[in-house]
């Protein structure tokens, strides 16, 4: 061989061993860093994070509201010392380890608050002043042997004579009451969060080894409920309450554009809008559904808040409309993403009487984020100075998203997926993780995958059980969204709580609204209620008339002027009867209906009606309103209740008999 040759080779050898070296280098190296970012993320506990929130949120109401209604001058610095309190108290490893430094503060702060009354009664503040009182107060902790507890005595009373600098007119006895006040009930409220998080993880802990310390396996379709099908609920739950919070703020967000932003904003554009998000769930919970039986629901279950952030970012930074659009579509995108994999978690770890019933526990959590995001809306529109960037807004539906992930870094595939995908020994791990090392596989493991081709999900009784399932759920779709989104808009629409400042219109409208929703929330409680006693055909008609009946009675005391109570008590009738029947019903009917091999078919073509009624509802509510008033929207909503109520009863009965109930309940065939 040509001796080129053979020194290229060789070449070639050298190099190719050093490329083989550089990946292995790299590929230990990038298993290395994700082996500790996995670890490192294995440490967040979101509980204790939201818990510690609320404790800190308390502490800064407290000085804010509490004492600034008594010396408005301080209250920053009020919050601040109540914060503070809660930050020191927080730091202590236990409830039980944190009691006498917690008593050991509340004293300090009391001497703190008692030299510095001395000092401002006898001298005025100056800088000397101040470091002298800091000594004797020191000096004071060391003698009593509270020095390591008294930092907290220190901050109080720099703050107080701070505080008097910034306000000299101030009273002393005034002021120092007040500082030991919010040093006192920031102590309290840490002494709560501490035993709060402590007795949730006892409880916890309880029920996650429930069942372990004996030898019997227990099956996991007949089990009682642990700690782990709660937390799947929980966390599964969540994506219903965003979708429910991001449909809220767009009914407050439009308003406020229309006000003071872009006052252009034509009825076209705003149904456009307003649809952007919904269209998004629609292609979403298709587009994640199909790709989550490829890639694997954990994959999608993940990512799906990502894209909620990633889009609420976009609307946060957008000042265009077409921004704005996209970035609820992306919104859209991620919820729909949730929404196809949410009740799939569920419904595969509860046993098997539980599942319809959290199925409806996570489609409920939809009412809690309506009623949340209402009233924090209008906290903010109260106390917001300037109303010139809505998009604001959207920062809270960031807060929820981060939430989401945060809640999804510790959790597991699903097992029905990898079921289907032959691996039974990864399901099983799946589901010990979730339930416990005493659980063995249910029904999860006899599951298979068979789908039924389009054309046949619309011929024969196939095509009767999407009618069923698919028709009455658009009709509620469009009652839901197309009202739930405009309900701000409808409320000025109707004369209610009229004020001179746009702002303060809104703001009146939102609260009213948070008021209704509220009886969002109670409808999904008494369908909760009945769903296990009440034949669920006869609860999704009934459900349906009465919303009608409350729309006539509204639009009745519009048209004829009747008292505005009257308008809000037809209302609560729409929001009540609508969420206990069809709201929850549509919801778990095809779980119901349809054999398990074409389950999830069915019920995404279902889902996917609903959706389609929504996106109806919130792009030709505004064009209604313009067109016909107030009465024109709510009469089109009425009649397509009825709608809905004659399709319910005309196939229900045929294909869910009531004696069937019981059975398809217990055995979720």
């Amino acid at each position: 061989m040509h001796p080129f040759f053979v020194m290229a080779h060789l070449l070639f050898s050298i190099q190719k061993t050093d490329i083989m070296e550089n990946y292995f280098q790299i590929k230990t190296l990038r298993d290395h860093i994700l082996s500790r970012i996995s670890t490192a993320t294995s440490r967040i506990h979101p509980f204790t994070i939201f818990i510690s929130c609320i404790g800190i949120l308390l502490a800064y109401l407290t000085g804010i509201y509490a004492s600034g209604s008594i010396h408005s001058a301080s209250r920053w610095m009020g919050a601040m010392l109540s914060c503070t309190s809660v930050i020191t108290v927080l730091q202590m490893p236990s409830y039980e380890e944190s009691i006498r430094p917690s008593i050991m503060r509340v004293v300090g702060t009391f001497l703190g608050a008692v030299i510095a009354y001395i000092y401002l009664r006898l001298l005025p503040f100056s800088v000397v002043g101040m470091l002298c009182a800091v000594f004797a107060l020191e000096a004071l902790c060391m003698l009593l042997d509270i020095y390591k507890y008294g930092r907290i005595a220190t901050i109080t009373m720099v703050i107080i004579l701070l505080v008097k600098q910034m306000s000299p007119d101030s009273d002393p006895i005034t002021n120092c009451s007040l500082r030991f006040f919010e040093s006192a009930v920031g102590v309290g409220v840490g002494l709560g969060v501490r035993w709060t998080i402590e007795k949730w993880n006892a409880w916890r802990h309880k029920l996650l080894h429930m069942g372990q310390e004996g030898n019997q396996n227990v099956d996991m379709d007949t089990m009682p409920l642990r700690w782990g099908h709660l937390r799947v609920v929980i966390v599964a739950s969540l994506g219903q309450l965003t979708g429910g919070a991001l449909s809220t703020l767009v009914g407050v967000v439009l308003p406020l554009m229309q006000i003071f932003e872009k006052s252009h904003l034509s009825s076209l554009t705003q149904g456009v809008l307003a649809s952007m998000s919904l269209v998004g769930i629609m292609v979403g919970s298709i587009v994640i559904g199909r790709r989550s039986d490829e890639r694997g629901y954990l994959h999608y279950f993940r990512l799906s808040p990502l894209l909620i952030l990633a889009g609420a970012v976009v609307a946060l930074f957008s000042s265009s409309i077409v921004g704005l659009a996209v970035g609820l579509f992306v919104m859209g995108f991620g919820v729909g993403g949730g929404y196809s994999l949410d009740s799939d978690y569920i419904s595969e770890i509860m046993p098997r009487r539980w599942r319809l019933f959290m199925v409806g526990v996570a489609k409920a959590s939809s009412a809690v984020g309506n009623v949340v995001m209402a009233f924090v809306c209008f906290y903010i529109l109260r106390h917001w100075s300037t109303a010139y960037h809505s998009n604001g807004l959207f920062l809270l539906v960031a807060i929820l998203a981060v939430i989401m992930i945060l809640s999804s870094i510790r959790f597991a595939e699903s097992p029905v997926w990898l079921t289907v995908h032959n691996r039974q020994e990864e399901a099983a791990r799946a589901v010990r993780y979730f339930l416990g090392g005493d659980v063995k596989l249910g029904d999860v493991a006899t599951r298979t995958s068979s789908k039924t081709s389009t054309n046949d999900m619309l011929r024969g009784e196939n095509l009767r059980r999407v009618i069923l399932s698919g028709v009455p759920w658009a009709c509620e779709g469009f009652g839901v969204y197309g009202v739930g989104v405009f309900m701000p808009t409808l409320i000025m629409a109707m004369g209610l709580g009229k004020t001179t400042s746009g702002v303060e219109q809104i703001a009146t409208s939102v609260e009213l609204s948070a008021y209704v929703n509220i009886f969002v929330a109670v409808g999904f409680v008494l369908g909760l209620a009945l769903v296990r006693r009440w034949y669920h055909v006869r609860q999704q008609a009934w459900g349906f008339i009465g919303a009608s009946i409350g729309l006539a009675l509204l639009i009745a005391a519009h048209t004829m002027h009747w008292p505005a109570w009257v308008m809000i008590v037809g209302l609560i009738v729409f929001e009540l009867l609508l969420n206990c029947g069809p709201h929850l019903v549509t919801f778990i009917l095809p779980a119901q209906i349809y054999p398990v091999a074409d389950r999830g078919a069915g019920a995404g073509i279902a889902a996917a009606c609903g959706k389609a009624g929504a996106v109806i509802g919130v792009f030709i509510m505004p064009l209604l309103i313009k067109w016909g008033g107030i009465t024109l929207a709510l009469a089109v909503t009425a009649s397509l209740q009825i709608v809905g109520a004659a399709i319910t009863l005309r196939y229900g009965h045929r294909i869910m008999p009531p004696q069937g109930m019981e059975s398809e309940w217990r055995h979720d065939r």
